[in-house]
Order: C-alpha cells, then structure tokens, then sequence
C-alpha cells in the first residue's frame, strides 16, 4: 500500500512504505522517500484511452474506457470504469493486461479497485497503523537494499523495481507507453531471476536495454552477410603448422594488458557495430606495430564514407565492410574527423590531413580454435560476426554461452581481443560497442564451445 502526499512547491515528495524480507527479517516495514518534479501521477491519466461505451458498475452508471498498445512482442490493454463528479473523472476500477505475443501467455494482470473519492484530504486520512519507520532518501535506500530482494512475483515490488530503472537510466514515457514498457522490463526481469537461479556459468542483469523491444534493440546488431567474400588474404598456415604453432604460444592472453586497446566505446542508438569492431581491430593492430602507441580512430568516418564497400551506414554493413574501405581510403583520428554522432553524415575524408591505412586483412581459419589463438598472438584482434540474442542484450559477467543461438545467424560485429580458460574450458575476450556500463566493463567472455554464437565462423584481422 502507498501512502501519497504533496509538499507546497512545484515539486513532491513521495513516501513508500512497503515491506520487505531477507535473511535477518521477515515484512519488515520499510520507508522510501523520492522527489518527483511536477506532481506525482498516482492516478493514471486517462487522456489516450477512448470511451467505449456506458455499463453498470456497482449500482453506478459509468463510462467505459480502453486501450491497446504494442510495442515489439508485448501488448498492454487497459480497461477503465468512470464516473463523473463535477468536472472530475473518477475512476472506480482500472484493469490492465499485459500479453507475451511471442510465448502466447498472459504475463500479468492488476486490476485496481477505487473506493471513495474527496477533492479534499484530511491529515487523519494519512494516518498509518504501523510503528513509527524512519524515511531513506531512493539514493541511500538503494544502497542498502538491492534489487535483488524484491520479487518480480509481486505487483507493488514491480513497480518500486521500475520506478528504480526508470530513474537510474533516466526515462521518461509518455502515459499510454509506461504501462508497455513496465510489462517488457517485468518480462525481462522474470528472466534474470529464472536465469540467474540456474547457477550457470554466466548473470544476467537489468541493465539499460531491459525496457527495449527486440526491434529497437535489432537496431545494435547491424551486421549483414557478405554477398561477395571477396579481398582478405589466405590464412598463411595449414592445419598442421598451426597445430605445432599453438604449442609455444600462452594459455592465457589479454591484450589489453599490452596496453594497445583502446576505451570501450558506445555505438548508440545506429547499426554501427561493423565500423566499431573494424576501428577496435585496426586501432590495437596499429599500436602493436608501433610501439604501443594508440590511436582513436573514426568509426563516424565509416559510417559516412564506406557505402561503396556493401556498408549503409547505421542500417548495417558486411563484416568486412571497414576493412575492406580502410585499406582503399584509410582512416583518420576522431580529433580530426569530429565526434561520433548515431546518425549517418557526410563524409569529410577528403578534407583530412593524415589517414592511417592497413596493408590489407586475413580470413581466420573457420572453427578452429588454434588458428584464432595464432592470429590474436601474431597479429592482434580480430573483428568476429557473432550473433547476439535477448540473453546477450542482458549480460551481466562470467562465461556466456547460449544454447538458443543454434540454428541462427550472425548479427553483430565485435572485437575478440584474447582468451582464456575457465574452469579447464577455453573463453574469448569480446570487446563490445555497447558502453561500458553493459557487461564486464564494456567486454562479454565467450565460450569457445561448440562455435558459441556462430563466433569461429566469420573472423577477420587487420595486416599493418
């Protein structure tokens, strides 16, 4: 049960008690407190719904509200019963469902009941049974109680756990599209808990995708097949020499401890992940060659300028589709070129005075593990297509593997730059483009088992 109440100025305080369990107490009552500007919206606005018609509801003559919405593989219908006093409509039950169309289930169903209503409120009327609780600012509640003890099983433990992601990652929806977003983020948070009690080898977290539909976050994986592989060199070793080879080579690299891996960087809201992955790969390939010295390089210049390389900007390209223009026209420096923008721009290649350029690039040797140990250690990262599932979207740490990218196709461009072994069972070191608030720091470990996500079947690495 809340407890609301407004204070004099253009903003409000809005208190929530609640309780709560863990391992040192049972329904212990709790207190938050958080400021909401412009008045907190205890009522939902009944604005985008359309009456429908009139009914009997309880002795009382009331309108009848609805709306559907969809967005990706969630739909949210909601139902209102009103009744006019003056100039107000009141509601006496609100109904809202919320449909997997993918799984073909009912995911949640609140119905909420109003009793009386008073355009005017008593300080009796906020009284409260309990004992006296001492109210935390959303700030320090938070740190003192994670997430982690509230349960996706329960309707208010649901939208305090929103109301958190929504603040955290700083979102702001409008009316008919809060109550859809809330069913996809309690859609995802049902499958972090069942994942995460599994105890497999890999978490998954509520991260900022976990409102996301799977259209918005196809937006990420722009990756597309080849239509012509045409351009990288023969990987220079048999089988059987790279079998000798692997033998005095380590078991464990990472060379972003070699210090020529650049900062995890965030492709936004574009397909862009091909000129990431190509600009990570040439950028560490480059240092290597010249001492340890980096380079940021421009994935926006890629963006722009490669649409002659099977690449449409932010709708996607080839996985060798930077590679392939890098060594044609180069690449300059971000400095140079501007910052990155999630759009597609025009290109200014041509007005830079200095471009870095590579001599040309290799295929990786598909499904074979050595062959990639051999690259990553004589050559430096490799740009892999992998594919990246809702599972992926909700990383967390440890060593991913999914079963469900069986039978898929490659999506995503990514940087593998080392590998290790966990467990006695072998893991490449992926760097990403999604930020450094996604995963481990920016970065996902991959197993090596059974061509996990179709990663050993496209590898690419830049020659300087």
């Amino acid at each position: 049960m809340y407890y609301y109440g407004t204070s004099d100025d253009e903003n409000s305080t809005v208190y929530y008690l609640f309780p709560i369990s863990d391992e040192e107490s049972v329904n212990t009552i709790v207190c938050m407190e958080t400021e909401v500007e412009n008045g907190h919206k205890f009522l939902p606005k009944l604005s985008k719904l359309k009456q429908t018609g009139t009914a009997k509801f309880e002795d009382k003559e009331v309108q009848k509200w609805e709306l559907t919405n969809t967005m990706g593989k969630m739909r949210v219908e909601i139902s209102a019963y009103t009744y006019t006093v003056g100039d107000y409509y009141v509601p006496v039950q609100i109904t809202i469902k919320a449909y997997n169309l993918d799984k073909g289930r009912l995911e949640s169903h609140t119905m909420t009941d109003y009793y009386g209503f008073s355009s005017e409120v008593d300080e009796t009327d906020l009284d409260v049974d309990w004992e006296p609780v001492v109210c935390e600012e959303e700030a320090t509640f938070w740190e003192r109680h994670d997430i982690g003890k509230l349960s996706p099983g329960r309707k208010h433990h649901v939208d305090l756990a929103f109301r958190r992601f929504a603040s955290q990652h700083n979102r702001l929806y409008d009316d008919d599209e809060h109550e859809t977003r809330k069913a996809i983020f309690h859609d995802n948070w049902k499958q972090v808990v069942e994942h995460n009690n599994k105890n497999l080898g890999y978490k998954l977290e509520l991260n900022k995708y976990a409102d996301w539909t799977d259209e918005e976050f196809a937006v990420l994986t722009g990756l597309r097949p080849s239509s012509r592989d045409l351009g990288a060199v023969p990987f220079p070793h048999t089988d059987k020499e790279v079998e000798a080879i692997v033998q005095d080579l380590p078991e464990e690299l990472d060379l972003r401890l070699e210090g020529v891996i650049t900062p995890v960087k965030n492709q936004g809201n574009c397909g862009s992940c091909w000129a990431f992955s190509s600009v990570a790969a040439v950028e560490a390939t480059l240092a290597l060659k010249n001492g340890g010295r980096n380079l940021e390089l421009s994935e926006q210049s890629l963006v722009d300028c490669a649409w002659g390389f099977e690449a449409m900007g932010c709708n996607g390209a080839s996985p060798d589709s930077g590679f392939k223009y890098i060594l044609e026209h180069g690449v300059p420096t971000d400095m140079e070129y501007g910052p990155y923008l999630e759009k597609n721009g025009f290109c200014e290649a041509r007005n830079m005075s200095k471009l870095y350029h590579i001599t040309g690039f290799g295929r990786v040797t598909p499904r074979n593990p050595d062959a990639m140990k051999v690259v990553l250690n004589r050559y430096g990262p490799v740009l892999v297509a992998i594919h990246a599932g809702n599972s992926m979207k909700l990383y967390s740490s440890g060593v991913f593997y999914d079963i469900n990218c069986e039978n898929s196709t490659p999506n995503h461009g990514v940087a593998l730059v080392g590998y290790g072994v966990r467990d006695g069972e072998l893991y490449w070191m992926v760097k990403n483009s999604w930020g450094e608030d996604w995963g481990e720091d920016g970065y996902i470990l991959m197993s090596a088992t059974n061509n996990n996500c179709l990663l050993m079947d496209s590898g690419f690495y830049a020659i300087v």
